[in-house]
C-alpha cells in the first residue's frame, strides 16, 4: 500500500512540474486569418542570476529572486516563433524594432526571461500579437514557470511556444 501511495505521490509531483500559460485574447477579429506576421527579434534578453537556498533542519527554503538583468540574447525564441506560425500556414518574417513592415496583417513581439538551473531555462515569456498598423494588441500570451522552480521540466521555447502559439491562434 505505502508503495502504491509513493507512486502516486511521485506521479502527482511530475505532473505538476510545468509551467503555466496565459492567453488573452483583446480584439474581435478571427485570429485564424492572418496570412503575414512579421517578427520584432528582441535586442536582448532578461536574466534573474542563480542564487543558492539553504538548508535548514525543517527543509529546504528557496532563495527569493533578485530583479532580472538585461542580457545579451539567450536562445532562438524569434525563429521559434517564426517556425510556429509557418506550420499554421502563415509567412513569417523577423525583423528589427524600428523598421517599418509593409503588407502584413500581424505583428509579432516577445519577451523572454531566463534563470540558471544546471543550464539556462526559461523562466517567463510574453508574446504579443499587434494590429498591424502598430496601434492596438489582438491577443497576448504569457509563459511563467510556476512558484516552486526548484521542480521543472527544464522549460525551453521549442517547449512552451508551440503550445502558446496554438493559444494565441485560437486553435482548440
Amino acid at each position: 500500500m505505502i508503495k502504491k501511495i509513493t507512486y502516486l505521490a511521485t506521479f502527482l509531483l511530475l505532473l505538476n512540474c510545468g509551467g503555466t500559460i496565459k492567453t488573452t485574447t483583446y480584439s474581435n477579429q478571427s485570429n485564424s486569418k492572418f496570412k503575414r506576421a512579421y517578427i520584432i527579434s528582441s535586442d536582448n534578453s532578461q536574466y534573474i542570476k542563480f542564487k543558492f537556498g539553504s538548508f535548514k533542519p525543517y527543509g529546504y527554503v528557496a532563495p527569493i529572486d533578485e530583479s532580472s538583468e538585461t542580457n545579451d540574447v539567450i536562445g532562438n525564441t524569434d525563429t521559434i516563433i517564426k517556425q510556429e506560425l509557418e506550420k499554421h500556414g502563415i509567412q513569417a518574417l523577423i525583423g528589427k524594432k524600428g523598421d517599418s513592415p509593409e503588407n502584413f496583417d500581424l505583428i509579432v513581439t516577445y519577451n523572454d526571461t531566463w534563470r540558471w538551473d544546471f543550464k539556462k531555462i526559461l523562466d517567463k515569456l510574453e508574446i504579443v500579437f499587434i494590429s498591424p498598423e502598430g496601434d492596438s494588441i489582438i491577443a497576448k500570451s504569457t509563459y511563467n514557470i510556476y512558484k516552486n522552480k526548484e521542480l521543472h521540466n527544464f522549460p525551453t521555447p521549442e517547449k512552451e511556444v508551440p503550445k502558446m502559439i496554438k493559444e494565441l491562434l485560437d486553435l482548440k
